[in-house]
This record gives structure tokens, C-alpha cells and sequence, in this order.
């Protein structure tokens, strides 16, 4: 058994610039421990060896990973089970009547348990990224509006500078975050990253997400998000239509009236921060009492 290693199980999708940025494994050291990061959806049971198992970064309570963390929770030879600012992902809480998030079929049998959800019932320890040092630097604003999407979830409004979060690098998006006085996006990291570098920040949710922060954004009442379609047309007949299931749209309007509500905290970067170092103290504790 590898008592000594520390496996962090996360998803690693290099087109996602939030997904690469929210392993504790970035940040923080671990001295006695060999550190190895695992893609979660590519879990094999088979492989585990008893390392101690960090479960870190992104919407992972969801149910496309249920099945990984079970596999998990569930092995004979592991050692600690630590869960590290991950959070809830449902798609369907933003309906009329929405069902109270369930976590304890997630998070049962873990040993220690930080998560990015504020009001959970559970230690909130926010997304780790906020540790990255490209936040110290100050950033001039210099556009009123600027759009961050989601790849997925693309917002069109007006003709403001734009950008989504696929493939760029921290710096860049930071860049472009703090260039505007309020940032609008369909982002969970462009909602958190704004805040933390002072701006405000309206957000267009999909998921439960959005709901989540203690800093919380601006929400605008996004009705529906439907799939991006391509038609072909002769004479207002169309002969021919394309669903793209990767690109969802929204429709938007006065959507100024909700910047009026959307707030500041400038506290919100030393506070994040503070909560991830007072949980790397926990987490190094909880790795030395299973020895």
C-alpha cells in the first residue's frame, strides 16, 4: 500500500481554463507525500493502490460522478478521503420548483470535507484557484462591459469585448476580467474570478451552481437555454435545421436592470484565500493522524 502518495482526482480538460486551474495540487505542497492527479472520469478500480484520495476542484457533485466517488469511498486499501472546494452541479435546479440539493450521497464516508457551497451545512472552502498569484496584480478598467461565456452556454449581447473560457491561460483571462468595470458571463469561474478581482459581475446561471457563492453576483432570470440551430431557408421554408448540442443560447433582455443589483466585495480575495490555507492546515493534519 502508498500510504505516502496522495492522489487528487479532478477533471482535467485542457479546454477549460477553470477546470486546469482548481487542483489544491497547484497550490499547495504536501511534504511526505508524492502527489499524482487523476482525470475522475477516467476512474479504474482496478488501479487503486491505497493512495489517499483528494477530490479537488469543479462541479464534481454531480451525478455523472457518483459513480467514481462511490468507487472511492468504497475501496478496501484507502487511506484518507478528502473532499477540496468542489461543489454541486444540478441542471435542473434554476425550474419552477426545484428539489433541495441531496449531498450526502456524495459526501457520506469522506474523512474531511471542504466544499465552494456557501450555506451547505458543510466547511466552505471556495474554488482553490484563488490562490494563483496572477490575482495580486492590478488591472486598469477600461471598457464598462466586458462578455466571458461558457463555451457551452454562449451569450449574445450587444458588441462588447468577448471572450470564453476555452483554452485561454489564467493571465489572459484575467486580463480581460479586470478590463471591464462589469463583466458578464455564463462562467462559474468568469462569477468567481470577476468578484475576486473587484469588479461586478452579472451573472446568466445554468446550473445551481450559480447559486452557491457566498460573493454572490448578480443573477439574471435566465428562461431557458436552447441548443444553437442552423437552418437553411428558401422563401421562410425551411428545408433543412441543425442542432448543435454543445452551444446553447439564451434570450436576453433588459438585462441593464440587473447590473443596478449586482455588488462588491473587496474583501472577497484574502477571505477565499484565507479559508483554502486553514484548510491545507486540516487536510495535512487528517494526513497525519491516518499514519
Amino acid at each position: 500500500m502508498a500510504m505516502n502518495a496522495i492522489v487528487n482526482y479532478h477533471v482535467i480538460d485542457p479546454t477549460n481554463v477553470g477546470d486546469l486551474l482548481s487542483s489544491p495540487a497547484n497550490y499547495f505542497s504536501f511534504p511526505g507525500y508524492s502527489i499524482a492527479q487523476h482525470d475522475i472520469r477516467d476512474l479504474n478500480p482496478n488501479l487503486l493502490k491505497g493512495e489517499h484520495s483528494l477530490i479537488g476542484g469543479g462541479g464534481l457533485l454531480y451525478s455523472r460522478f457518483l459513480d467514481s466517488i462511490t468507487t472511492l469511498k468504497k475501496a478496501s486499501n484507502r487511506g484518507c478521503l478528502i473532499a477540496w472546494g468542489i461543489g454541486q452541479q444540478d441542471y435542473h435546479a434554476l425550474s419552477a420548483n426545484p428539489q433541495p440539493f441531496d449531498y450526502s450521497n456524495y459526501l457520506n464516508d469522506f474523512d474531511l470535507v471542504g466544499i465552494r457551497d456557501f450555506n451547505s451545512g458543510y466547511p466552505w472552502v471556495p474554488c482553490v484557484s484563488c490562490m494563483h498569484s496572477a490575482f495580486d496584480r492590478k488591472r486598469d478598467i477600461k471598457h464598462e462591459f466586458v462578455v466571458f461565456s461558457h463555451k457551452k452556454f454562449q451569450l449574445k449581447i450587444g458588441a462588447f469585448p468577448r471572450m470564453t473560457n476555452e483554452t485561454q491561460g489564467i493571465e489572459e483571462v484575467l486580463d480581460f476580467l479586470g478590463s471591464g468595470e462589469t463583466i458578464l458571463t455564463s462562467s462559474y469561474h468568469g462569477a468567481y474570478w470577476g468578484t475576486l478581482l473587484g469588479r461586478k459581475v452579472l451573472a446568466f446561471p445554468f446550473s445551481s451552481k450559480f447559486l452557491t457563492f457566498k460573493h454572490s453576483p448578480g443573477l439574471y432570470p435566465v428562461e431557458k437555454w436552447t441548443q444553437t440551430k442552423f437552418q437553411l431557408k428558401l422563401f421562410n421554408h425551411v428545408f433543412y435545421e441543425l442542432r448543435d448540442k454543445n452551444q446553447y443560447t439564451c434570450r436576453i433582455h433588459n438585462w441593464r436592470e440587473y447590473v443596478q443589483h449586482c455588488q462588491l466585495y473587496p474583501d472577497s480575495l484574502e477571505e477565499c484565500r484565507t479559508q483554502n490555507r486553514l484548510f491545507h492546515t486540516k487536510v495535512m493534519q487528517c494526513l497525519s493522524e491516518s499514519c
